[in-house]
């Protein structure tokens, strides 16, 4: 297996160039002039938005479809023009379908106008149309968010490497370099998606205690959380704001 210093520049792309670089050199690539020019066509009010799912093999919800992603939980970060950041949550941890009442929920959590920033777009956009589809009298309300949603993981992925993401843009990869105070390793039982989706069934189960249950859903919460709170952190570095937090 070749190294990364063997591979000759000429069969890499810009990208893969920059990673090279990056790496061999252990310095950081940040274009945040051009990350800047991306992000300056976005005004604020801003909403930051993440969401959990499930899916299950054998639907237990009437309407769902095998292994459908059925969004349980979101966390909505809004960011002021004069700079106030707010949080608005929903989790549904009661065992029925918590599709509509998420749909509404979020509707009421994104207003009606202002960016709506997410990190991989096609899978929030992707629920909404399912949400959408699911409930014709939503539709209208729901698909009008995704015409709002700006993806931050291009911008990532075009200005910004440090050898520590060793090749990914996840949001985990990319928090630590640019944000080291914020960590995922420091969160309480929920630290990604698949132990969100573990915690979730748990919770939901008849033999969880209401005490445990309690604890999870405060697992959870924080999780979300620190998902939208971290793609604002990503926001203010890659456009070169400060935030009243």
């Amino acid at each position: 297996m070749s190294e990364l210093r063997d591979v000759p520049d000429t069969l890499l792309s810009e990208k893969q160039k920059r990673v090279k670089a990056a790496t061999l050199g252990g310095q950081t690539y940040f274009d945040q002039e051009s990350a800047v020019q991306d992000l300056a066509q976005h005004k604020l009010p801003a909403y930051f938005m993440d969401f959990e799912t499930i899916q299950f093999a054998v639907p237990i919800w009437k309407g769902t479809r095998p292994y459908q992603q059925i969004p349980f939980q979101f966390s909505v970060h809004r960011l002021a023009r004069t700079g106030k950041l707010q949080q608005q949550a929903f989790l549904d941890l009661s065992g029925g379908d918590p599709s509509r009442a998420f749909g509404e929920a979020l509707i009421g959590a994104c207003g009606e106008r202002g960016p709506i920033f997410v990190y991989n777009a096609g899978f929030e956009m992707a629920r909404i149309r399912d949400l959408a589809q699911r409930f014709p009298r939503l539709a209208k309300t729901l698909l009008a968010l995704n015409e709002r949603v700006v993806d931050l993981l291009p911008v990532a992925r075009e200005h910004y490497y440090h050898p520590s993401q060793q090749g990914s843009w996840s949001i985990k990869a990319v928090l630590p370099a640019l944000c080291p105070d914020l960590n995922y390793g420091n969160l309480d039982g929920v630290q990604d998606g698949g132990l969100a989706m573990k915690a979730f069934l748990e919770a939901i189960s008849p033999q969880t205690s209401v005490a445990r249950k309690a604890e999870i859903e405060q697992q959870l919460l924080a999780y979300c959380a620190l998902d939208t709170y971290a793609m604002v952190r990503l926001w203010a570095a890659f456009s070169n704001s400060s935030l009243k937090v």
